[in-house]
Parts: structure tokens; C-alpha cells; sequence
């Protein structure tokens, strides 16, 4: 068995016995031109594989794609859900041999055999299993599956060969309905567990391989929490048993011979991914539909902000971390921390990481995909800061910092989180304490003040005094003070 991946949930399936187009979506800006593959490919349609089934999972319009079915083959076998909606629009196109299937149906085409696997999330939709002589393959496109539907696949097939995992908690619409943006633990923890009840052989993250466009393209920093490496990173430690862990990209193929996959990457002929441009779907709520600008209200010079904030990040900030390795940052070895710093100047903007997995810890540029901490701040607020012309509060109040977390470690058990109270997520804030920071600015402050305002005095003839008197201080006037004073030489 052959699967190859056009992009996104649009995969090529050869069996033994039979050609399967699976959700094609051939043409990018697709869904009402708001989104396109990622990452970007190109697809040779001259050169796509004659075939003989046609399979759709559901309706959405990222696997429903009208222009691309109407540029396909209509005199094929097409199986669909049990959707009237489907049926009526293929067969405006021209399609007539159109087949529908609920859960659990199957399909027999020689010694192939497909399986309609239940979705609870009823659209209708479903996943399908491919199963030949070769091996057996899953896909579970965006069903939400569980325990009693993984049951009744095991119990059919003991051993999934290749699974194309159902993985991303999307967020979609949290941001646009006033909802939690906060990394959602609990459903990627549910996924991990229920892929842990699986056991595949071999695994990729299926689908959500595209990118939000235009006007919609600020949705690429909310809806896709996790990243596939760290997806993959994580089904290392859910299934340590598993043979085979890989991302199927654009113009990859995974190949199933007696039951063992080998991923074969950039080897399909009639499409291949032309760049990779995954890292603009990086989880950043904090800055989604708000940029950091950095307005530089000090007029700091540019380049000398540059050369400071490189030295403090990349050398002082290093050194910090393993000098305090055993305490301060004890915790960020345990819960494998991957830290990523941003510095956002007035041009141009930066990004370093620390990896806590790591000994010694180094600064590297660039970002990471595994990060689960994260800092991000105007350069002109983080030099004021290491000037001490500004206090922590300036940039944390101000709206010149944002920083957000998604710390956890998968498990066999889904995922366990730290108690967030005991650790404190920001190493800038360790680096140079806030109390320290603010006694600093004070003390300038007072000095530039000071000597600006240095004859400003209020006029006063008469000196006074507070005296105490036990718990109250009372304003004395000379004549009092020179009473007191033959009072108590009296005595």
C-alpha cells in the first residue's frame, strides 16, 4: 500500500487492488479563498495517477472542494457520508456512481477492504480504514473518535500499520466569541490518551496542513496550538513502542509493505512542497490582532540597543541559567522547558531560545517549535529596563510585554502540567528582580530630579520639629521646643 500526501487532509491511496482519491483539494485559496496549503506546494495536475474511487469524509469545504471535483474524473466510485447535501452537488457535477456509508460500513474491492470509523462529531462525517495484504492504515481525517470506536477497529485489526492521527485541538472561533485562548491541556491531553489506546506501528499528524490568508492570516497565531514536531516529539512518550514517527508533508509518501511503513519523502510525482513556511502557524495568542510595535519613545540609538540586548540575551542571560541551574531553574530542567525570548525593536525584530533539556544551556537563534515559554518585548522597554530608566511595570502594564505558556510532559497517560503558582515563566524577571530594578530606578530618578530641582525650597523663617510622644508625632514650634527643653533640664 502507497499513500501519498497532495496537502492538507488531500491524500492518493494505492492498494492492491485499487486507486483511491481521498478529500481533494487541488487548487489553493480554497475555503471561500480564506486559506491555502501549508506548507506551500505545487501540484502538477497533468500528472496526477489515473484512479478509480473517490472517497469524501465530510462536507467542510476543505475536503469538499467544488472546483477540484469538478476538474476530476467523474465516471469513478464515490463513497460519501450520509449527506444529502454531498450527493446533490456531485451530482451537479456529473457524478452518478455515488455510494453512501455510515458507521462501520464497509467496502470489499478485491482484497482491499474500507471501513467507515464513527465520528462523534456528527456533521456527518467519518475516518476510513484502508486495509490489503500489505498492512493496514488509518485515517482519521478531523473525526473525533473514542474508546468504544478505537475498540471496534482493534477488534477487526489488533495492529494499526500507519496512522494519520486526528491531533490538532483547533481553536477556531475562541478568540472571535470572547473564549479562553489559553493552551486547551485538557483536549490535547484526550488525544494523547486515545492515540495511547491505538498503539500504531507508525504515525503522522494528519490533516490541518493549511494556513489562514489575507485578511484572515492573523488567525494563523490562535488556532493550531501544537506544532507537528511537537506532536511527534510527544508520541514518543505516549507510544514509546512505536516504530515510525514522521510529519507528511506535500509530495511525500508513506509505503506499507508486510505491515512495516517507510516514510519516503518529496518522492511523489505530481506534487511537491516547494517551501517551508510552517513557522507562521507558531501559537502566539498574545499577539494575535495586536502587534508589538516598539515606538522607541526615548529615541534610544538603534544600534547600541541592538549590541546591549544581544550581549544581556545571548552571553549574560546564558550564564545566568547555569549558574543557577540547580536552583532558581530546577524545575524548568524537570518540566523540560524550551524557552523563547523575543525582542521586538523599532526595525526589526529577534528571536533567541534556551532548551532546559540541554546541558550546558545555549542561546540559539531563531525560534523553536518545541517552546512552551515564551517572552516577548520592545527592545526600547527591555533597555530602559537594563538602563534603569524604566521598572518592570512599564513594559508589563504598558502593554510592551507579552508572555503566555503551554508546559506540560506527555505521558502514557495524556499529559501532566506543573503547578503553575510554583514557577515563576519569565527569566527576565529572575534575571534582573523586579525589586532591584525598581530600587534602581528610584535612586536615578532622584538624582536627575534632584539636581534639576536643587534650590527649590519652600521658604520658612521659623524651624520646627515632629517630636514623638509614644505613638503620635506632634509638629513642635520653636517656643515649644525651648520649653520642653528647660523642662526635662529642670528635672
Amino acid at each position: 500500500m502507497k499513500i501519498q500526501m497532495i496537502g492538507h487532509a488531500s491524500i492518493f491511496v494505492e492498494t492492491q487492488d485499487c486507486k483511491i482519491m481521498m478529500d481533494p483539494v487541488l487548487w489553493d485559496e480554497f475555503c471561500e479563498v480564506t486559506t491555502s496549503i501549508c506548507p506551500q506546494r505545487e501540484v502538477i495536475y497533468d500528472q496526477i495517477p489515473e484512479y478509480d474511487v473517490l472517497v469524501i469524509s465530510h462536507r467542510h469545504l476543505d475536503h469538499f472542494d467544488i472546483r477540484s471535483l469538478a476538474y476530476l474524473p467523474k465516471n469513478v466510485d464515490v463513497f460519501i457520508p450520509k449527506d444529502k447535501l454531498v450527493e446533490n452537488s456531485l451530482r451537479q457535477l456529473g457524478y452518478s456512481r455515488i455510494y453512501t456509508l455510515s458507521d462501520s460500513s464497509e467496502v470489499t474491492i478485491g482484497s482491499t477492504t474500507l471501513i467507515a470509523t464513527r465520528s462523534e462529531n456528527r456533521v456527518p462525517e467519518y475516518g476510513m480504514i484502508f486495509a490489503d495484504p500489505s498492512g493496514v492504515f488509518w485515517n482519521q481525517v478531523d473525526s473525533e473518535v473514542n474508546a468504544k470506536t478505537i475498540n471496534f477497529v482493534k477488534s477487526r485489526y489488533p495492529t494499526i500499520d500507519f496512522l494519520l492521527a486526528s491531533w490538532q485541538p483547533m481553536l477556531e472561533t475562541e478568540y472571535q466569541y470572547n473564549q479562553s485562548l489559553s493552551f486547551p491541556f485538557p483536549g490535547y491531553s484526550h488525544i494523547l490518551q486515545l492515540i495511547g489506546l491505538i498503539k500504531p506501528k507508525s504515525i503522522s499528524p494528519g490533516a490541518n496542513g493549511f494556513k489562514f490568508i489575507d485578511g484572515s492570516a492573523w488567525l494563523n497565531k490562535v488556532v493550531f496550538p501544537v506544532t507537528q514536531e511537537q506532536f511527534c516529539r510527544d508520541i514518543e512518550k505516549v507510544c514509546p513502542a512505536t516504530e515510525n514517527i514522521f510529519a507528511l508533508q506535500p509530495g511525500d509518501i508513506c509505503e506499507i509493505q508486510n505491515g512495516t511503513s517507510t516514510y519516503l519523502a518529496g518522492k511523489s510525482q505530481f506534487v511537491k512542497t516547494v517551501k517551508n513556511d510552517r513557522e507562521i502557524l507558531y501559537f502566539s495568542p498574545v499577539t494575535a490582532n495586536g502587534e508589538l510595535i516598539d515606538r522607541n519613545p526615548n529615541n534610544y540609538d538603534i544600534s547600541e540597543m541592538k549590541q546591549t540586548i544581544e550581549e544581556e540575551v545571548c552571553v549574560n542571560l546564558e550564564k545566568f541559567f547555569m549558574e543557577h541551574k540547580n536552583d532558581l531553574f530546577a524545575e524548568y530542567f524537570h518540566w523540560e522547558v524550551r524557552y523563547q525570548i523575543e525582542i521586538v525593536f523599532p526595525d526589526s525584530s529577534q528571536k533567541w531560545y534556551f532548551d532546559f533539556t540541554e546541558d550546558p544551556i545555549q542561546c540559539r537563534t531563531g525560534s523553536n517549535p518545541l517552546a512552551n515559554v515564551f517572552n516577548i518585548i520592545t527592545a526600547s522597554s527591555f533597555y530602559g529596563v537594563l538602563k534603569s530608566d524604566k521598572t518592570w511595570d512599564y513594559p508589563g502594564t504598558g502593554g510592551y510585554l507579552r508572555a503566555f505558556e503551554k508546559l506540560y510532559i506527555a505521558s502514557t497517560h495524556g499529559t501532566m502540567r506543573p503547578d503553575i503558582k510554583s514557577i515563576n515563566f519569565s527569566p527576565l524577571a529572575l534575571k534582573y528582580p523586579y525589586k532591584t530594578v525598581f530600587e534602581n530606578f528610584l535612586c536615578k530618578e532622584a538624582e536627575k530630579w534632584a539636581k534639576k530641582y536643587e534650590n527649590k525650597q519652600i521658604p520658612s523663617e521659623n524651624k520646627t520639629r515632629m517630636m514623638k510622644f509614644g505613638n503620635n508625632l506632634i509638629r513642635v514650634y520653636p517656643q515649644n521646643i525651648q520649653e520642653h527643653q528647660l523642662i526635662t533640664a529642670s528635672t
